[in-house]
């Protein structure tokens, strides 16, 4: 059973027994919509104790970058099978964490909470059986590690995000970088619609050359208004606005949020 922390870190697996990756996987492959996540899985032809511990990061135009990435390892390693007489003990994968949350564009990898607690777990744990993220250690060790460090404590903020100053002082950023929320108005189906300004988007050439590009002002629902970087953070503050403004009249939540 998944369940919600007070810092909105959703816990969709923690299990020091594991589960068999791939049937889990399907099962839960609509709650990890969307959603950055932190990972702890064995893999069954791995000799003792070893570990990996990885990230999914990308919320992607389905959101489904978190599945695709879990389902890598059953593509890699198979799935167990209880064949009759002689079933192969090196296939399968046995997952034992999943903890994430819900991919905000606003903030950046670095200051993802997935990131900071894959970070300080892995300075914790040292040299590496393998690679960089596959740690000889009891699955009771690790768990208490993870209690210990608190990574399961704490949110990340879109505040928290890193702009440069320069780079906004310019009005340059990635063509996808809302610059304001300039009005708003109400669509033939009764929802409300934002006009979103962007930052002028910067292009390179062969060279390695930029390039400013104009980006027009768009209509978007506050639901495609939240994908895009700055997004949330300005939508929200707009909403906040307008229901503090004495001229103007609240605006209806159930409209803005209404499908999402």
């Amino acid at each position: 059973m998944s369940y919600t922390l007070n810092n909105n870190l959703k816990v969709f697996l923690k299990s020091k027994q594991g589960v068999e990756l791939k049937p889990w996987l399907e099962e839960h492959k609509n709650d990890l919509k969307n959603h950055r996540i932190f990972y702890i899985l064995r893999a069954k032809l791995e000799r003792g104790d070893v570990f990996k511990i990885g990230l999914s990061e990308r919320g992607g135009e389905t959101g489904s970058a978190a599945y695709g990435r879990l389902n890598d390892y059953y593509h890699f390693y198979g799935e167990t099978k209880q064949k009759f007489p002689n079933p192969n003990p090196c296939m399968g994968v046995r997952l034992h964490l999943v903890v994430g949350n819900l991919f905000n564009p606003s903030v950046q990898t670095s200051d993802a909470k997935v990131r900071r607690m894959e970070t300080k777990l892995k300075q914790t744990l040292g040299k590496a059986e393998r690679g960089e993220e596959r740690f000889k250690i009891s699955i009771d060790k690790l768990f208490k590690k993870i209690e210990d460090l608190g990574l399961m404590k704490g949110d990340e903020s879109a505040e928290a995000t890193k702009r440069s100053p320069r780079i906004l002082e310019n009005n340059q950023a990635s063509q996808d970088t809302v610059k304001a929320i300039v009005s708003h108005k109400i669509d033939n189906k009764g929802y409300i619609k934002f006009d979103v300004a962007f930052h002028d988007a910067l292009h390179y050439d062969k060279n390695q050359k930029a390039t400013k590009k104009k980006v027009k002002n768009k209509w978007l629902s506050y639901k495609d208004l939240v994908q895009l970087r700055e997004g949330k953070r300005l939508a929200d503050q707009y909403i906040e606005d307008m229901d503090d403004s004495d001229d103007d009249e609240p605006l209806d939540q159930r409209k803005i949020r209404k499908k999402l």
